[in-house]
Order: C-alpha cells, then structure tokens, then sequence
C-alpha cells in the first residue's frame, strides 16, 4: 500500500458562511480566488475544470456537500501520480461573525514521484486560502495587486491597420504597440514611449499582449527588465523596473457607481458625435485599406462591445461566466448585418448612446445579494469604469478614416 501524508491548512475568515461555501462551489467564485478559468456543476458527482495562466490544470467531482458547512470533492491535476480527494470544513468561532476554513488534502503520496506535485499544491493552497480571505473580506485579488506590471496601455501590432502599421515605419509585422505611458511606472522612468513597438523582453521574443503579459507575470515587483523596442527603424533596449498595481477605488454602491459610468460615457459619447457631426454618408462608408473598418463599420463595433458587456454583467451576476481562449471579435457578417438595420450615422449614433443608457441602467438594478460578493462586485466595476478608454481609441481610429475618406474623395 501506498503510504500518504495529508495536507492540513486553516485559515479564519470574517465573511457569511454561505458566501465561503459559495467560494468552493461557484464556477465564478472559483475563478475569484483559485484559478483562471473553471467549470462547475456544484451536485453530488457533479464534475469541476479548473485552470491556470501558468499551465496548470485540475479536475475531478464533488463527494459530499452540505452547504454553508463542509464539502468534498475527488482531485487530480496536471502530472500528478493518481488521485486525491479534498474536504473542506467551515466551522462558526463563537461570537465574532467569523468561520475557520480547513482545508485537508488526503491521499498526496511520499514516494519521490508525488516530490514536486506535493509542493505545488501545498504552495497552491497556501496562497489560494490567502487569497480567498482578501477576496471575501475585501473584495481584493492578490494576484492582481501582486502581479508586476511596466506601466503601458498596449495594442498588438497585427490588429492594427494596414496605414497604422506603415506609419511606425518598424522592420517587423509583430510585436506590442505601446498607446499609452503612464506616469510613476517603470516604462515612463526608464524613457519608453508612446509609439515605440516592445518585441523583446529579456531576450524572449513578445508575439503579442498575451506574451507580454505572460512572460512579465514570472517576475515580481522590483525586477528589472531588458526591454527591446523599435522606435521607428531604431532598436532601443531599455532597463524597465517592474512595480506592483495599485487597486482602482471604486464606488461603495451601484448607484454610485452608475452616476460615474454616466459621467464618463456620456463626455466620451459627446466627444465622439463632436467629430462625426459633419460626416457624409459616403465618408461614413470609406475603407481605408481592404482589411481595414470604415467609420459606420467602428461604431457597429462600438456597440457590440457594449451588448456584449450586457451578456457577460448577466453572466457573472448569475454565476455561470463563459471564456474564451482566444476572443473571436467581430466578424465581417455580424457587423454588416447590424448595418441593415442601423445603416446610417445617425441611427448607428442613437443606437450606441441606447446600449451605453441600457449599461449604466443594469448598473443601477444591481441588487445587495450581487453585491455582498465584494470581489465580483470589484471586477464589475473596474471593467466598466476601464470600458471608457476603448471608446476614445476609436474615436481617434475615426478621426484618421475621416481624413483618409476626404483626401481619397478629393483626390
């Protein structure tokens, strides 16, 4: 018989029972503090898929629930020898409104061949359970404030179109556009620019955002990192600090909450009729390049971007959150097909500011069970506060189709 050596790990936690319970059960809430991607169907063998960034991945099906107090569950991750099982206690501590989470993994082996699985999955829960703590009692994901970061917005290189692209005037056809430097970060200190292209970091090639932010993640805050740029034809390499992220405050309420939103969309909305305001409908129409939006095509984009918030607030709020490996984007049939019923500027104008009034209203309705769930209620909130910028990125990809669409038509 194989001799085992059970893993015990406990932690106290000021946050309702059923909301820790919630944690171990719920396909979202998994994804709150575990992982990065997970399925659940939280029933007696009721099966679960669990994911990671890094590589790793779990499976396996609940045993025994009794809800609001304890769970168990079968187990078996990546490379490890055979399978596990997983109970998980919550226990009240009298008077304080606080519960004692355990967690016992059983069934780990002792032989050399359970060496490095028997770390990786101690190392797991330890910083799983630190985490689950911060996320129920705060609403903060440690992964997201520890995680380094250099300070840029980017864009990858093959989305941009083709007269972007020729602009940067660069050797290479990959690569991360940097579109934005932000003050008190390593990129600002170190003298990257708006502009430069980072294809190199630490001499690993960056293909794309997810490299980027896949390698940077290896690092802690304080790194330093040899960055390569193009700055036009010129290659620069630069020393770049990494630094932890600051937590965006957000509103206590959803009504606060919908009152910024409102703010925020409406100035973007404002600044993005300003420039449409004159527009022909032929200038509207103009493609600059065959791979390439034109101006009626950007906003068709616009909107969809916001029905598919719309979904995806439905999704988290009922707990059952799609993903996607790679996103799709929008497709050439859908975008024309939602031209037939918004073909001109005016209507695609009315229909956006429609699903933007429809976004800030969902905002509104969130009821207190939504937001006693303090960390889905944090990421709602910096996603749609964050969704602003994506509209001013357009209007400027707007404001060069309706410079291209004039100089071609004038030509």
């Amino acid at each position: 018989m194989t001799k085992t050596n059970d893993i015990v790990l406990e932690i106290e936690i000021h946050a309702p029972a059923d909301l820790i319970y919630r944690a171990f059960t719920s396909a979202t809430a998994l994804r709150e503090w575990l992982c990065h991607i997970s399925t659940s169907q939280p029933k007696e063998n009721g099966w679960f898929n669990l994911a990671w960034n890094g590589g790793y991945y779990a499976s396996g099906h609940f045993i025994n629930l009794i809800p609001n107090e304890a769970l168990s569950f079968t187990w078996i991750g990546k490379n490890e020898p055979s399978w596990t099982v997983v109970e998980v206690t919550i226990t009240p501590i009298d008077g304080e409104g606080s519960y004692l989470v355990k967690i016992t993994h059983k069934g780990i082996g002792l032989d050399e061949t359970w060496e490095a699985p028997r770390m990786r999955i101690l190392r797991g829960w330890e910083m799983g359970l630190n985490n689950l703590k911060s996320t129920l009692e705060e609403g903060i994901d440690l992964r997201i404030v520890n995680r380094p970061v250099i300070g840029i917005y980017p864009e990858d290189v093959v989305n941009l179109n083709a007269s972007t692209r020729e602009s940067l005037n660069i050797p290479i056809n990959y690569g991360v556009l940097v579109t934005e430097v932000l003050p008190d970060f390593g990129a600002k200190k170190a003298g990257i620019q708006e502009s430069d292209v980072i294809f190199k970091i630490s001499g690993k090639r960056i293909e794309n955002i997810r490299a980027l932010t896949t390698l940077v993640n290896v690092y802690k805050p304080g790194d330093l990192l040899d960055v390569e740029v193009y700055r036009g034809p010129n290659l620069q390499v630069f020393s770049v600090e990494t630094m932890g992220q600051e937590m965006q405050k957000v509103p206590n309420s959803p009504e606060e909450l919908a009152k910024e939103l409102e703010s925020q969309n409406f100035s973007a909305l404002e600044k993005l009729e300003n420039v449409v305001s004159d527009i022909s409908d032929v200038e509207a129409s103009f493609s600059p390049g065959s791979e390439e939006w034109s101006t009626k095509e950007v906003l068709v984009h616009l909107i969809h971007d916001e029905r598919e918030i719309h979904r995806w607030m439905n999704d988290l709020v009922s707990d059952q959150e799609r993903f996607y490996v790679t996103w799709p984007g929008d497709r050439l049939f859908r975008i024309r097909a939602t031209l037939t019923s918004y073909p001109n500027i005016d209507s695609l104008m009315a229909e956006l500011r429609r699903t933007l009034k429809e976004t800030i209203a969902s905002v509104a309705f969130l009821d207190q069970s939504f937001i006693r769930r303090k960390a889905s209620y944090q990421r709602l909130a910096m996603e749609l506060l964050g969704a602003t910028k994506h509209i001013y990125e357009h209007i400027d990809q707007i404001r060069d189709n309706i410079q291209a669409a004039r100089s071609h038509l004038n030509a």
